[in-house]
């Protein structure tokens, strides 16, 4: 709401620039069924050069340029529009249709203007659910802060799913009354999740999505309903009410005074309590590969040739491993770099448990496994290097300087005042290696890492 006053304040004081060389919009707006749509607000925004990721990011990308209302034919004129590209929206500022006619801001049509050019014939079939109700003098805004709390419980020995087959387990809210979709990760077993861009009277059908196999919901339970077979309703009690008089005799068209009422998220909804089962976890056939990973994140798990499973208490497991040399891989994408763990592991012909897994700084550009192999059941340390960088004439250390490590990802490392320099962490497989002594040409090199530490000394001219 603030967004939309604010917006409202910079549009009326930028009314008093008219710029010689700029343009003007003209067409018409028609309602669904083809009649012409009278009193209804257009507006033209000027657009960035990259989409939004997402609906919600829409807001930030368009800037208000130019606003009017139609006369009792459904035409409209805008003026005063700086020459640039605009999307043009009819109807409700909180669901407004773009040209030619979708509720999708991705989906409008951009709109050229030139440098003093009239652009005519911009004609806009107005959804539905941007018209308000006629003679009405209210207008309401959705509202983005409403928060549902959800409490899991698993049935059994099973636990709690967070991530599975390169998926995160999702809770997906859809919108009955246009299929607007959100979701959220259901990464815990007590969490807020939001339910955006609600009104009272609005309904969304609740789903879990992602869950491997041989998991099911059992029941969804909201406010005594059960969500499995009914629609999560959103009511006046869950919300606060204020109203706020916006005039608009200054604006071009001299929209109409009416009163908007802006609805705030009010107290906690009541829990939303979400129970699952799934089969036992010793049940199917298969090897098996378990371990833990350190607390926090948002982990993304790959097994090769496996199907992966990732749990609310930081477990993990990889179902149906074939006998032999593998890597355990997770990566979490949500920070910056991307933070990368791993494990070197050997599979026989029983389940293997409790891998730990260890920080990878640099992945290799082609994973390649030693010759030898050792005994099954074994987790394998990852290796290091351990480097020293000497001046080729002198033998002397080179004083400071840099390492960068190049796989599928790359890490820059310190050379100290002892020429010395360690790269830890490293899956066995090749890399590229350039060193940049202080005052000494670039030395590269490719290095094949296999089981065991390296030591490298290194020669710069």
């Amino acid at each position: 709401m603030k967004a939309v006053l604010l917006g409202f304040i910079l549009f009326a004081q930028g009314l008093t620039q008219t710029p010689a060389d700029s343009g003007i919009i003209t067409g018409t707006v028609r309602t669904s069924a083809g009649t012409p749509a009278a009193g209804v607000r257009v507006s033209a925004t000027s657009r960035t050069a990259n989409p939004p990721l997402n609906p919600s990011d829409a807001t930030a990308e368009v800037s208000s340029s130019s606003l009017t209302q139609t006369d009792d034919q459904g035409r409209y004129r805008l003026e005063n529009i700086p020459p640039g590209s605009y999307v043009i929206a009819a109807g409700r500022v909180a669901l407004p249709t773009y040209y030619p006619g979708t509720l999708d801001l991705s989906k409008g049509t951009t709109v050229s203007v030139a440098v003093s050019a009239v652009v005519a014939n911009i004609d806009i079939t107005m959804d539905d659910a941007s018209s308000r109700p006629p003679d009405s003098a209210t207008d309401v805004s959705d509202v983005a802060g409403l928060t549902l709390p959800v409490q899991v419980r698993m049935e059994g020995d099973a636990k709690q799913p967070v991530f599975a087959d390169g998926r995160s387990i999702m809770v997906r809210f859809t919108r009955t009354k246009d299929g607007a979709i959100s979701e959220s990760p259901l990464n815990a077993s007590i969490l807020n999740l939001p339910v955006p861009n609600s009104l009272p009277g609005y309904e969304y059908r609740v789903t879990i999505e992602n869950l491997p196999g041989g998991y099911v919901v059992k029941s969804m339970i909201q406010d005594g309903v059960n969500l499995l077979n009914n629609t999560l309703k959103i009511t006046a009690k869950h919300f606060v009410q204020a109203e706020i008089p916006v005039y608009g005799a200054a604006l071009p068209g001299a929209m109409l005074d009416k009163v908007r009422i802006a609805y705030g998220a009010g107290g906690p909804m009541i829990p939303m309590e979400i129970t699952l089962a799934g089969t036992n976890p010793g049940s199917a056939a298969g090897i098996r590969v378990r371990g833990k990973i350190p607390s926090g994140g948002n982990w993304e798990l790959v097994l090769e040739g496996s199907s992966t499973i990732l749990f609310a208490d930081g477990s993990f497991e990889c179902r149906g491993v074939k006998s032999g040399r593998h890597v355990v891989l997770l990566q979490d994408k949500l920070v910056t770099p991307a933070r990368i763990l791993g494990a070197s592991i050997v599979v026989g012909e029983t389940d293997l448990n409790d891998v730990m897994v260890e920080d990878i700084v640099v992945t290799p550009k082609e994973i390649q496994f030693p010759a030898r192999m050792p005994s099954p059941g074994t987790i394998i340390p990852l290796a290091s290097i351990r480097g020293r960088v000497s001046d080729a004439a002198s033998r002397d250390p080179v004083l400071g300087g840099s390492v960068t490590f190049s796989g599928a990802n790359r890490a820059t490392f310190p050379i100290d005042s002892e020429g010395l320099f360690h790269i830890p962490g490293l899956l066995p497989g090749t890399y590229d290696l350039t060193v940049e002594g202080s005052r000494h040409a670039a030395v590269r090199q490719v290095v094949l890492i296999g089981d065991e530490d390296v030591n490298l000394n290194i020669s710069a001219p």
